[in-house]
């Protein structure tokens, strides 16, 4: 009876799990709007919205979101539990894409590897 009990409860707890809209912090504030590169005769965009999402796009067809998150004075996308993109925020306005983590392994972007966005809106 005792395990059945525990079963139960740990059921409601996970059906009640919902992810709660957060405030973004004044940090994640100034990040939000659309950034746009082009690489590769591709154009990519990132759109940083006022709910926390990050939509990502490549010649306008969106791809994916991503959760925003500025840690350690750096943007963090992640995409999943597993996996994501960090940008570093320029004095410009600018986000450049300098290294992703996966697994908890960091990989940074050799310097001409680096993809710069501009601020569009």
């Amino acid at each position: 009876m005792k395990v059945l009990i525990s079963i139960v409860i740990g059921l409601l707890v996970v059906g009640c799990a919902t992810i709660p809209v957060e405030e973004l912090t004044p940090e994640e504030k100034k990040v939000v709007g659309e950034y746009e590169s082009i690489y590769n005769g591709k154009t990519y965009k990132r759109v940083f919205l006022e709910n926390g999402i990050v939509e990502w796009y490549v010649n306008g067809k969106k791809r994916a979101e991503y959760k925003l998150e500025i840690v350690n004075g750096e943007i963090s996308a992640a995409f999943g539990s597993e996996y994501k993109d960090i940008y570093r925020i320029n004095t410009d306005r600018s986000i450049t894409h300098i290294a992703y983590i996966d697994n908890g392994e960091r990989e940074d972007f050799p310097k001409e590897e680096q993809v710069t966005y501009k601020r569009i809106k």
